[in-house]
């Protein structure tokens, strides 16, 4: 049962609120759900520990030799390896090289250097919003405000803008506040990289969102039985009844 005390014990987080709105069943999945680390995921872990705590990499990774399974000796070398690495993230060489070089590209962008001085990384902390506890990861904060590092397929500014607001990170920049910047890093060749700003729209767009899912919030755990409800919530929250009709881009010319 989701309280304000199990609330404490594991806070809203940005990830958490965007599968509310969902519906309160699929925060209950993403509560209950084993984290799988996927490609994109491993890729991004790694660009960001290669970036913000390189001290930390040995620690969390283990670069996987190549073994051929099919010889006596290789398995007996891979068996050594996974015990000796117990614990650690293993990730293939191929990957670790392809994201040491894309690091190194954004190193060498004077940007990421303004980026850094004088920053700290990884910065966790915790703040209640309409009432609720929320726990926040931030990538960069200087005394000016956060810097979130995202990784995108394409660099151009309409491809990022789509992202961005597809992937919903208004709420982050509403759940994090102040002054907010993106680091930006594309991940195919040429791996363009810069800070890019957001605009006070798209920050009241976030703000005027993260109410909305908080007021939600906050009606479920009221009404505990709604955290058993898929998408009717929303729908009842909204007052509105699903109907299939055409999309709003298909012209009627009935």
């Amino acid at each position: 049962m989701i309280t304000l005390d199990t609330l404490k014990e594991r806070p809203l987080s940005y990830s958490s609120i965007k599968e509310f709105a969902k519906s309160p069943k699929h925060y209950i999945s993403y509560l209950n759900k084993q984290r799988e680390t996927t490609p994109a995921l491993q890729f991004g872990s790694l660009l960001h520990c290669m970036l913000l705590e390189p001290q930390e990499f040995n620690n969390r990774y283990a670069i996987a030799p190549k073994y051929d399974m099919r010889k006596t000796a290789d398995k007996e070398a891979y068996a050594e390896f996974q015990i000796k690495n117990e614990g650690k993230e293993v990730v293939s060489d191929s990957l670790q090289t392809e994201v040491f070089e894309i690091a190194e590209i954004v190193k060498q962008n004077p940007e990421w250097e303004i980026a850094i001085n004088g920053a700290k990384f990884e910065v966790k902390d915790y703040i209640e919003l309409y009432d609720l506890p929320f726990i926040r990861i931030k990538d960069i904060v200087k005394e000016s405000g956060t810097i979130d590092v995202k990784t995108v397929q394409n660099g151009q500014i309409e491809a990022i803008i789509k992202d961005f607001f597809n992937y919903q990170y208004y709420i982050q920049v509403a759940i994090y506040g102040g002054e907010f910047s993106f680091y930006v890093v594309e991940k195919s060749a040429p791996f363009w990289n810069g800070l890019v700003p957001i605009d006070t729209k798209f920050l009241d767009y976030g703000k005027k969102e993260l109410e909305r899912l908080c007021v939600g919030f906050n009606y479920c755990l009221s009404n505990p039985e709604c955290f058993k409800m898929g998408y009717e919530f929303w729908y009842m929250m909204n007052g509105i009844k699903p109907i299939i009709k055409l999309p709003n881009w298909v012209r009627d010319e009935s």
